[in-house]
């Protein structure tokens, strides 16, 4: 199983500290959240991850570099992320994954059995959510009886989303079936100028009809740093729960 980091973006909301550094590169007690998510994946098996720059990616392979913890980095380029979604920039890998995929965001903290969960799971694809974090900012997700996602997104209906399954957290799983079929899906919508949708958008699109199902994560010590305070509170609730747990160590690439 290979890996895939989304780290394209240029962190808009985390202005002024992304100005001259990926946020991805945001450093919490001497490591980047890259390293941190790097070195989650080393611990469970995985020896090749795919890391999709953009915005200032020449810092990004500078300090990542083409090795990781004995596992083989390699880059992709999404040329038009300052006017392109997330979506976009997990198709740009398309052509060189043969085998099924973790896909996860750059800009997160997260307790590292997060990885194993997903990789544990019976589903072949699937989101991974956990308990609401209440930012305000909450991707909520909703699933059936199966746990099939009925329902995700930030506007979703009242009604749903006060009977959610969980938050979503930015660590997903997903055959190669299914991938298949979701960059046709990408295709059409990039042929139509739709180049915005973040991928969990046409992750659910798809699911329609090829399920995705949710595996939950209960008591997970996690955070999405969108903005300053996010970053904030990792630094001072999130990465000490998650050393207190014992997982956190200094990461050496």
């Amino acid at each position: 199983m290979k890996a895939v980091i989304l780290a394209a973006g240029m962190g808009v909301r985390l202005h002024p500290l992304t100005y001259k550094i990926p946020k991805g590169l945001l450093e919490i007690d001497g490591n980047t959240l890259l390293e941190y998510s790097l070195n989650n994946l080393s611990l469970f098996g995985i020896n090749s991850v795919i890391i999709v720059t953009g915005y200032l990616e020449e810092m990004i392979r500078e300090k990542i570099g083409t090795s990781f913890n004995g596992m083989n980095i390699d880059y992709v380029t999404n040329e038009i992320y300052s006017k392109s979604g997330s979506m976009y920039s997990f198709s740009r890998v398309k052509d060189i994954i043969d085998e099924d995929v973790l896909l996860l965001e750059s800009d997160l903290l997260y307790d590292p059995r997060a990885i194993k969960m997903v990789q544990d799971s019976e589903f072949k694809d699937l989101i991974l959510v956990a308990d609401l974090s209440g930012s305000g900012d909450e991707v909520f997700v909703c699933a059936d009886e199966n746990r099939k996602i009925i329902a995700l997104g930030k506007n979703i209906s009242a009604e749903i989303k006060n009977q959610p399954i969980g938050e979503l957290v930015g660590i997903s799983k997903f055959s190669m079936g299914f991938l298949d079929k979701l960059f046709e899906k990408a295709e059409e919508d990039y042929k139509a100028g739709q180049l915005n949708f973040h991928y969990e958008e046409c992750v659910f699109a798809t699911g329609e009809l090829y399920p995705v199902y949710v595996q939950r994560c209960d008591n997970l010590a996690w955070i999405e740093i969108d903005k300053e305070n996010d970053l904030i509170r990792a630094k001072e609730e999130v990465y000490p729960e998650i050393k207190k747990i014992g997982h956190s160590s200094k990461t050496d690439s």
